[in-house]
């Protein structure tokens, strides 16, 4: 098998609005903010603020304040969708 395969799995992305292939960038940060927006708040909030590890000081400020709206934006859509 070749990689990245020449028909990868396709899956319906939420925050894109489409099917998007799941070795894309779209997928994997549709998965990493699926695995954040499933977290309790005080979780996530420790996933991304925790001193000397989390996400802000690994990635900084303004990616963890994008990575807040994308969970929040992907919530709203799972609700929307009935989900």
């Amino acid at each position: 098998m070749s990689y990245p395969p020449a028909n990868p799995p396709m899956k319906y992305s939420l925050l894109a609005g489409k099917e998007v292939s799941t070795w894309s960038d779209l997928w994997k940060h549709e998965c990493e903010v699926m695995m954040l927006a499933g977290q309790p708040l005080a979780k996530r909030n420790e996933i991304f603020d925790e001193p000397g590890k989390g996400m802000k000081f690994k990635r900084g400020d303004a990616a963890v304040a994008h990575l807040r709206l994308e969970v929040e934006r992907y919530a709203a859509l799972k609700r929307a969708a009935g989900g």
